[in-house]
């Protein structure tokens, strides 16, 4: 069982990819779970004005007001290459990285140093340039602190690449 907030099937997918680099295992099964148990939780988030007020997430856009919470489950099976289920992969993890987002100003606000570090760290262990990702996820928390907080990271590490 892992919990590091946002980042706990992040954080869960990794570990299972490093086991299967390392020998560990042939297969895993990696699965997140949120559950909105008690309110307690979101009122505090709606008293410190981090909820959107409309209901909708708007990452990286002007009218960006905030995130939405929801309830949710996921789950990936994870094979190493010469297991016999590799043969029927819909994707491949080239490489992956984890790290402790030290001081910033509160959850919506990512420390722009770390954002950089991570994704550097997970562009070298997978062996790849910046020009050779076609997919990048974000946090997003569709706030007007934390989104350009973020962009700014992904900017400093993947430009000129996808904002030239």
């Amino acid at each position: 069982s892992i919990d590091t907030a946002c980042s706990s099937s992040l954080v869960a997918a990794h570990l299972a990819h490093q086991s299967i680099l390392r020998g560990e295992c042939d297969l895993a099964i990696v699965g997140g779970v949120n559950l909105i148990l008690d309110s307690a939780h979101t009122n505090n988030l709606m008293a410190a004005g981090m909820l959107s007020a409309d209901g909708r997430c708007k990452s990286f856009d002007a009218s960006a007001n905030g995130f939405v919470r929801s309830e949710g489950c996921g789950v990936v099976i994870l094979a190493g290459s010469q297991s016999e289920y590799a043969s029927n992969a819909l994707a491949m993890i080239g490489g992956s990285a984890v790290n402790q987002d030290g001081s910033s100003s509160g959850l919506t606000a990512p420390n722009i140093q770390s954002q950089q570090s991570v994704i550097a760290g997970a562009l070298r262990n997978a062996g790849i340039a910046g020009h050779e990702v076609e997919y990048i996820e974000a946090h997003g928390s569709g706030t007007p602190l934390g989104d350009p907080i973020e962009l700014n990271a992904i900017k400093e590490i993947y430009n000129p690449y996808f904002f030239a």
